[in-house]
């Protein structure tokens, strides 16, 4: 099982922050599996950025080896093995 470090969660922050997108990542752990949650720094603030943002949450995931899932309302996220 591949493991999410804070850094990493610390470094996306940082890069959604440099990029103007308004989100920040949450990372917990829970029953063996870890988790992520998306948290939207104001409603007008992410209006229409969505789409962006999971982009580069994809991107940055996928440069560093992981593949990642959503759930329904896609604000929470996972590593898929």
């Amino acid at each position: 099982m591949k493991i999410i470090g804070f850094q990493e969660i610390m470094e996306l922050n940082r890069l959604l922050d440099e990029k103007g997108l308004h989100f920040k990542i949450h990372l917990r752990d829970a029953c063996g599996r870890q988790s992520m949650w998306i948290e939207p720094l104001g409603n007008c603030a992410c209006e229409g950025r969505y789409e962006e943002m999971y982009q580069e949450l994809e991107q940055y995931f996928q440069s560093n080896g992981y593949s990642i899932a959503y759930s329904e309302d896609r604000l929470n996220l996972w590593i898929v093995n």
